[in-house]
Order: C-alpha cells, then sequence, then structure tokens
C-alpha cells in the first residue's frame, strides 16, 4: 500500500481521529431527515408532490458531504498526527506522483465511506417520496461526482497552505464558494445543488447555450465539473512540486 495512503487510514479510521469527518453528515442528515419527516406526520397532504423529501435531502447531502471531504481533504481532523509532505518528498524521497497517488486515493476512500453510511439515508428519503429509480440512481451517481471534485480542491489547499491549518480551510471552502455563485451565476444549473435539485425532481432545466450551440445540461455541467476537478489535480501537483 502506498505509505502515504496507509498513513492517512490508519490516522483517520484505525485511530479514529477522523471519525467525525463521516458521522457529522450522518448525524445532521437523520436530523434533518426526521425534521423534515416530522410535517409529513402531521399533515400529509404538504407532502403529495412527488420527491418532495427525496430533493431537500439530495440538496443537503451535497453541501454536508462536499463540507466535510473539503475538511478531510485539508487534513482539519487530528493534523498534528500527519507527517508533514516535506517528510515524503525529502527524507523518504518520494517522487511528487507518489505522494499525490496517496493523497487521492484517500480523498476517494473517505468519499466512498462518507456515501456509503449516507446512502440508506438517501434511498429511504426515495422510496418515501416515491423517487423513481433511475433520478435516485443519478443522484446518488452526482452526488459521489460532486464530493470527488469538489474536494481535490482541498488537497491542493493543503499542499499550498500546509503550516496554516485555518487558512487552508478558509482558503479551500471560501473558493469553493466562489465558483459555485460565479457557476451559477453563468448558468443556473451549472450549481450542483440546483443540477442535483433538478435530476432528483425529474425535470430538464433549460440548455446551455453558448458560441450558438446548445449545450444539453447534463453535457454542460458534467463537462464544467470535470475541467474544475481536472483544474483541483492539477494544482494539487503542481503545488506539491514547489515543495521538492
Amino acid at each position: 500500500m502506498n505509505a502515504v495512503l496507509h498513513e492517512h487510514v490508519t490516522v483517520f479510521f484505525s485511530q479514529r481521529h477522523g471519525l467525525p469527518a463521516l458521522f457529522y453528515p450522518l448525524g445532521l442528515l437523520a436530523l434533518i431527515e426526521f425534521l423534515l419527516l416530522t410535517p409529513m406526520f402531521l399533515d400529509a397532504q404538504a407532502w403529495r408532490g412527488a420527491g418532495s423529501l427525496f430533493k431537500l435531502c439530495a440538496a443537503i447531502a451535497v453541501v454536508l458531504t462536499i463540507y466535510f471531504t473539503l475538511r478531510a481533504a485539508n487534513l482539519a481532523y487530528a493534523p498534528e498526527r500527519f507527517k508533514p509532505l516535506k517528510y515524503w518528498l525529502h527524507e523518504r524521497g518520494y517522487p511528487v506522483g507518489v505522494v499525490a497517488r496517496g493523497q487521492v486515493s484517500f480523498l476517494l476512500v473517505h468519499a466512498a465511506a462518507t456515501l456509503l453510511l449516507i446512502v440508506p439515508l438517501l434511498v429511504w428519503a426515495g422510496a418515501i417520496s416515491h423517487t423513481p429509480p433511475a433520478a435516485l440512481a443519478a443522484t446518488l451517481a452526482l452526488i459521489a461526482f460532486y464530493t470527488v471534485c469538489y474536494g481535490v480542491w482541498g488537497l491542493a489547499g493543503l499542499a499550498l497552505c500546509e503550516r496554516e491549518v485555518d487558512t487552508r480551510e478558509m482558503v479551500s471552502r471560501g473558493f469553493t464558494v466562489l465558483l459555485m455563485v460565479i457557476a451559477m451565476l453563468v448558468y443556473f444549473p451549472l450549481n450542483p445543488i440546483v443540477y442535483v435539485l433538478a435530476v432528483a425532481s425529474a425535470t430538464e432545466p433549460g440548455r446551455f447555450s453558448i458560441a450558438g450551440v446548445d449545450w444539453p445540461p447534463a453535457v454542460a455541467n458534467i463537462a464544467f465539473h470535470l475541467a474544475y476537478g481536472a483544474a483541483g489535480l492539477a494544482a494539487h501537483r503542481w503545488a506539491l512540486a514547489r515543495l521538492r
């Protein structure tokens, strides 16, 4: 196993320092889902619209998974337990690619663990809301996709501001929020929350037009986030190379 990945997994999972990043999304989503279900028990008329509960839970899940994955990628939990990046690059002499792969692999492991915990709640919400299986599957896939695309910028922030924990968290979160706002101003469905709401309700947003060419919403959204995630990976590699 990659040594960087092994250290991160050991600290986060074996030593349990990263468990808050896993169980906070689960606990918060469960609490919110319970609060959203309360009006249903009091007045069934309030929840006649198909997908109401699932749409809200899916949008909240996007926010929670992105936020806590960014924190995990920033090593915000027990940062003193992790060896500095210069240790891997200089003392151990690992190439930049090895360190980058270890950190990206940890991001994927953490994202998968988070999603495995919250998927039952989302499936339950989908069943209550009578969400079509295709919309349910597409929504879950999008949440996983967004989690990774935004999470890589947490790794970039870590490599750029390793010594300042608060600074790297502020930079990663601030940049993410700024991008979401700009994307929404350019084309509303580029925002992950907006697009997940549309997919969860099985509705088709308006097409994105640029240079006289109409782009389907799914193509525009996925292409934008693929480019954003690729830019995050490139920034991560560049920041690690600066530490060599």
